[in-house]
């Protein structure tokens, strides 16, 4: 089998290390694997795995012509058998591309918390929860589950303090990480400028540190807060390291870890106890009695569930705790959410994606998506001059 697989970007990402290294997985079960995107940060990490790379142009458009043609001549060329898009943007360059051009079979994947109301609805979607899941087989024939996936063997302990002396860290410090993009996306930076108020406080008790690893358009408001905590404790309670290309060491240092979807299953392949962040206040300690509901519903949530302050202050305190939670982490991570098991159910969606549908389905799914699409692109616009108008306020 010839695969294409399409990431929305290459910058650092749980969807696009998931679509790289399941990318990495399928071509060690012996088929053709290439991947097609914009270059970034992780494609030093699509050469170290060996993958085979097509570089896509720069997105200028929702649906962009450039990036659409370019992909044409990659699947044609390469006489691809499945394209496997990433997130919304890939997922309709493909539908409109070499699935309208060539009639090439097509598989998506969402990972996000929500699947726009756009997407086509013929074409097979894999998500990340049992809840949308669930949501999704309501309105599309075709939706599989998978959970976002772990290389555990890659992803596991290699010594704490071995990681600390590579950070400088000392061994007293009770050391709490956070690795990921500093976005407003699900309240990404919101949460790590919230965790840094904590660690405002708990420092006036506590030798703490919190390293932060990820850059993104919030990295600024992070390293402001960071060096006015600093300056109030006149030392390092605020550690931001940027973008971090392997933050394997991160996740190893850390005695705690606060994090949301892949980046939180990743901390828990490391055997660290996790308090899983969301938006609008939204944390919690993830621990036996309520794995479930993560498991239902992604590592994420929404609303004030627990008191980070209160989460924090016990887990900093209780080494046993801290094992033991770590213990039941890495358990459940590699039970429940390793690479190759993952592939292995990949390769099953993928030999059943050359489904058969009636063109009487296929055409108004396209006046269908094209419709929706166009719908959201006006009300982006609107929105946009909307803003643009209360930015420039009444006439004086």
């Amino acid at each position: 089998m010839k695969l294409l697989v399409y990431p929305h970007e290459l910058a650092m990402g749980g969807s696009q290390i998931n679509a790289i290294e399941l990318a990495a997985a399928v071509r060690d079960s012996g088929h053709e694997v290439v991947v097609f995107a914009t270059p970034g940060v992780l494609l030093d990490r699509v050469a170290e795995l060996g993958l085979d790379f097509i570089e896509a142009p720069v997105r200028r458009h929702g649906v962009d012509p450039a990036t659409v043609r370019r992909l044409n001549r990659a699947v044609s060329r390469r006489r691809i058998d499945i394209i496997h898009s990433y997130e919304w943007a890939p997922s309709l360059d493909a539908f409109f591309g070499p699935g309208l051009a060539l009639g090439t079979p097509l598989v998506m994947t969402v990972l996000s918390m929500d699947v726009p109301r756009f997407l086509p609805k013929t074409v097979p979607l894999i998500v990340g929860t049992k809840g949308l899941a669930e949501e999704q087989s309501a309105i599309r024939p075709v939706v599989h589950l998978m959970e976002p996936p772990v290389d555990i063997d890659f992803n596991k302990s290699r010594g704490m303090l071995a990681a600390r002396r590579q950070l400088g860290i000392g061994e007293r410090e009770r050391v709490v990480a956070v690795v990921g993009r500093l976005t407003t996306d699900l309240g990404k930076v919101q949460g790590v400028l919230a965790a840094i108020g904590v660690m405002n406080s708990l420092a006036e008790n506590f030798p703490v540190l919190l390293l932060v690893a990820g850059d993104g358009p919030g990295l600024r408001d992070v390293r402001s807060s960071a060096n006015a905590v600093n300056a109030h404790h006149g030392k390092v309670v605020i550690r931001v390291e940027g973008l971090v290309r392997d933050p394997r060491h991160i996740y190893d240092a850390a005695d705690v870890v606060l994090g949301m979807g892949s980046s939180a299953l990743r901390a828990m392949s490391f055997g660290k106890p996790v308090i899983v962040q969301g938006t609008d206040g939204f944390w919690s300690l993830c621990t036996p009695g309520n794995t479930s509901r993560f498991l239902q519903d992604g590592w994420y949530g929404t609303g004030k569930q627990e008191d980070l302050l209160g989460a924090l202050s016990r887990l900093l305190v209780d080494e046993q705790m801290r094992m033991a939670l770590g213990a039941h982490g890495r358990k459940l991570v590699v039970e429940n959410f390793s690479l190759n098991s993952a592939a292995r159910r990949l390769l099953g969606v993928y030999e059943k994606a050359d489904y058969r549908r009636r063109p009487a389905q296929i055409v108004g799914d396209y006046l269908r998506t094209g419709f929706e699409v166009a719908k959201f692109r006006a009300s982006i616009k609107r929105q946009a001059l909307l803003l643009a108008a209360s930015s420039v306020g009444p006439a004086q």
